[in-house]
This record gives C-alpha cells, structure tokens and sequence, in this order.
C-alpha cells in the first residue's frame, strides 16, 4: 500500500503550492509573480503527479503519471531562477534571448522521457514490487536523468548567487528572509540525495517534490508577500485615482480597460470593457505611429462637454507595447473665458475702430484745410521740414512752389465770399489734379489764397513742367474774373525752387520760392518763375 506519510507530505504540497498561486494571480502582469506562479503550478504538476503516481494500481498508469510529472521537473528549476532573479533586482527584465537555451533543454528532456521506451535515457528499466495493493514500481535511472538533476541543481546554484548578492533590505527581501530562502535551498538537494541512497523508502519513496513545494510557500512567506504588499504599487493605485485629470486605460485591443473617478466625472458614458470612443481614433492612432509629435493634445468637443485629450503609449518590461493610457483635462470652463474673451476682444475691435476714425476725423482737423480739403498749414510746416532735412541728409534735390491767386481780393470783393471760397476750392482740385502724385508729393495751402507744394527727388527740368502744367490747369477752369480788364479770368502766380538743400531748415529754400513768386507777380501775373541756374526767369506760357 502507498505510504500515508508521503501521500499527505505530496496533498499538503499541491494544496499550499495552489494556495500561494491563487494569492499571487492578481497582480499576474508582475514579472516576479509571473515567474513565481510558474514555480507554484511547477510545483502543483510535479506533486499532484507523483501523488496520482503512488494512487494508481497498474505500471502503465503509473509510468504515464511519472512521464506528466516531468512537466512540472523541467518548468520548477528555471521558474526558481527568474523569480530569485526578479526578487533581487527588481528593474531587471528578463530577455527572452537568455531563456531560450533553458527552454530548448526543457523541450529536449520532455522528447527523452516521452520517448523512454526506445532509448531508456531516462530510465534504464521500470519493473513492479509485490508487496501489497496498490503494488509499488521500482525507477531505475538512465544516464540522461543524471544530466538532467545535474542541470537542474546548476540552475538552482545560479540562483543562490542572484540571491545572496540582492541588496536588502528591500520592498521584498529582508535580510532573515534571504537567509531562509538560501538555507532552504540544500532541502531538495538533500531529499533527492535521500531517494537516490534509498533512505526515503520508509516514508514512501521521493520526497524532492514536497520540498519544493515547501520552498514554494518560503518564497510566498519571505518574499513575495512583501513584495505584493509593496507601498509603492498601492501608492501608485492611489495616485491614479486622486489625479484631477481623467486617465483611461485602454489595451491593445482598443477596449477601456479601466479608469479613474476624474474621467467618470468627464465621461458618464465610459464602461469598462466597451471600446473607446469614437472620437479618440486620430489621437490614439497617432501616438501608436510614435511619429514625431504624435504626443500632442486633442481638443474633443461634444454637446455637454470640451476636454483636451492627450495619449500616452504603455510598455511592459520588455518595451512591447500593451495598450495606452488616455488623459482627459477638461476645459469646459476655459472655452466660457475664451468665448467671453472673444466677444470682448469683438466689441473692443469695434470701439478701437470707432476710436481709429475719431482719430481719422481729429487728424483731418489739425492737418487739412476745412474748406478747399488740402492739407493746411501746421502739415506744411512739419511734412516740408521733414522732406528737406531728409534730402539735405541724403544729397538729393527736392522741388518747392509757392502759388498765389493773382488778384483774389478784388475777386472776392466783387463776387462775395461764398463765391470766393467755391474759387479756392476749384483751384485746390485743380492743383491736385495737376501735381505729379510722385512718394511724397502734397499740396498745401499756406495762406488766404496761397497755396505751396513739395515735391522730393525731383529735378529742375521736372519742376519747371510741373509748375506751368499747374498754370495750363488753373487756366482752364476759365473762372471769369470781372474786376480786372487785363485779367479776365482767375490765374495763378508760381514761384518755384528746386536743389539739394544746404542745411536742414525749410526757411532757406521757402525764402527763395517766395521771392520766385513774388517776381512772378512784378513780371504781369498769370506766370512761372524758378530760380535756379537753367530756369528761365519767367515762364507765362
């Protein structure tokens, strides 16, 4: 019969191993815990098939049991190392480059026992021991099992060193804990030497299982409770939660893993396990393109609310990419003050214009003459003064008339002001259409009916043809006179100046045009005088 011992050393093996495994399954996506339930459901298959092992009555049955248990021989030594390797250096990510050797051997030691029965690599001979029911089974071992315990026990010896060069205390390990875990390692070592030397037998035969098993539970006890109960991951969560942002994971699946109370509060209609909305594509999409600026925010409009979305990839250990995590920042409240700060910025628009054409009207008074519509004198005094000081800095001439209405006192005299005036303006207009509207140019006028006109960068040549098309113009208005026999009509008197200024003062210059067309005036009227060295002295037609 099988040994009671040994059948509840293996039911208490497979029960903690499971217990543990169920305890940890919550925070599966931890590499420490990955690699620990590998070694608990190692542990579950190695001990709950040596315990259907000793229950079955057959050799058949129970070579087939002995072959599944090496499911959990092969997995148990390398699950044992990445979680010693986790547990001690937590930020390490196993590379899938460093397990692919140890698995090859697994999947190697897997072919050889299935296949035992052509080669007996694994196990020289299987043969039944009366001596009871359920009858026992003697194993005698191949020269393959040794290189397999050999290749198991180096695995285990790699990971005493992982463990006893961790750096403790930790979130994990402290130092008795290491201690416990290093120390528990000589007890499959010296269950397995037992079974080999047959001083097992009285309990029932193998007990490398069960002990295993133990160091399964030592490891959840020392190490991995601590680990679970990390402050760190919990902080983590609590942040997540506290945040005044939405955040909302999504898997590479686009379904709404989880979120938190911010992003409940944004979107009502967010569920955990429906797909993201609709709206999220662009802004989900380009993050997983990784372009350059593919991080930037999404501003999300609907009918309750506008929110500035912002995705970030999510990576596991290993940098694959798992999914995204999708920050909701409402600003509702800020499209309020930009709406209001638009229509202020509108009605502000509207009094700056309405201010820009007070200040039009306000110019039009200090700078044009009210009644002919030129500009008047303080524009004159400041714009010539300007124009020559600029041609005498930069060594070019500049052309100035002085224009006087020949006998307008007699005119006005004899046809009364409200004719008067309609003369001055119909001079002023033809002034201005006679001028050469060059940069620049302006008419002004100065006086009663004296009018000046600056003309810059011109040349004496052009200034003589100005002055006689201003002539030739006011000539054809044909304006009838009536108080001068020999002056019919209304006409004009032009003195005119053009040079490259000696100084920056306009004086010197309206000094000469004034004396141009006073001599204008001593010669008949009703002509053109320059004063400068090709001019002619007098031009009446």
């Amino acid at each position: 019969m099988p040994s009671y011992p040994l059948i509840l050393c293996l039911t208490f093996a497979v029960v903690g191993s499971l217990t543990v495994a169920v305890a940890a399954w919550t925070r599966r996506d931890d590499p420490t815990v990955k690699a620990f339930l590998m070694l608990a459901f190692g542990c579950v298959i190695w001990s709950g098939g040596r315990l259907l092992e000793l229950s079955s009555f057959d050799l058949e049955t129970r070579v087939m049991w002995a072959k599944l248990q090496y499911f959990g021989i092969v997995a148990v030594p390398i699950a044992w190392l990445c979680a010693m390797i986790q547990l001690s250096r937590p930020r390490f990510v196993i590379p899938w480059s460093l397990l692919s050797m140890p698995i090859v051997i697994n999947i190697v030691t897997l072919g050889l026992v299935f296949t035992n029965e052509r080669h007996h690599l694994i196990w020289d001979s299987i043969a039944m021991v009366p001596g009871g029911l359920p009858p026992g089974a003697v194993f005698t071992h191949g020269p393959a099992y040794a290189v397999v315990a050999a290749y198991s026990y180096l695995l285990l010896l790699i990971s005493l060193y992982f463990l006893l060069t961790a750096r403790v205390p930790s979130s994990s390990l402290t130092r008795g804990g290491r201690a416990v875990l290093a120390g528990g390692l000589a007890l499959p070592l010296v269950a397995n030497i037992a079974y080999l030397r047959g001083w097992t037998g009285p309990l029932g035969g193998d007990l490398t299982p069960a002990t295993l098993s133990v160091m399964t539970v030592l490891v959840w006890i020392c190490a991995l409770r601590g680990h679970l109960n990390d402050v760190g991951h919990y902080a983590r969560l609590r942040v997540f939660d506290a945040l005044q942002e939405g955040c909302v994971i999504v898997n590479a699946d686009d379904i709404i893993v989880d979120f938190n109370p911010a992003a409940r509060r944004l979107l009502e209609a967010v569920e955990r396990g429906s797909p993201y909305p609709a709206a999220w594509n662009d802004a989900i999409a380009a993050s997983r393109s990784g372009m350059p600026g593919s991080g930037a925010s999404h501003l999300i409009s609907e009918e309750r609310v506008d929110y500035e979305l912002t995705v970030d990839p999510v990576r596991n250990l290993n940098r694959q990419p798992v999914g995204s995590i999708v920050f909701l920042r409402d600003v509702t409240r800020f499209r309020s003050r930009e709406q209001a700060l638009t229509s202020e910025n509108s009605t502000l628009a509207v009094r700056l214009g309405e201010t820009e054409e007070k200040l039009s009207r306000i110019e039009a008074d200090l700078y044009r003459d009210a009644l002919t519509g030129v500009f008047n004198r303080r524009f004159f005094q400041r714009e010539a003064a300007a124009a020559l000081a600029n041609a005498f800095e930069r060594g070019i001439p500049v052309g100035l008339l002085i224009i006087d209405v020949d006998y307008f006192k007699q005119y006005n005299d004899l046809h009364g002001h409200v004719h008067g005036d309609e003369c001055l303006r119909r001079i002023a207009g033809a002034l201005g259409n006679a001028m050469r509207n060059g940069p620049g140019d302006f008419c002004a006028r100065v006086g009663g009916e004296e009018f000046a006109i600056v003309l810059p960068h011109i040349s004496p040549r052009e200034t003589r043809e100005a002055g006689l098309r201003l002539l030739q113009a006011v000539r054809s208005l044909a304006l009838p006179h009536g108080g001068w026999p020999e002056h019919p009509y209304v006409t004009i008197s032009v003195g005119a100046v053009c040079e490259i200024p000696a100084s920056p003062f306009l004086e010197p210059m309206l000094e000469k045009a004034d004396a141009a067309m006073y001599e204008a005036k001593r010669n008949g009227r009703d002509r053109f005088v320059m004063r400068d060295a090709l001019a002619l002295p007098a031009y009446p037609a």
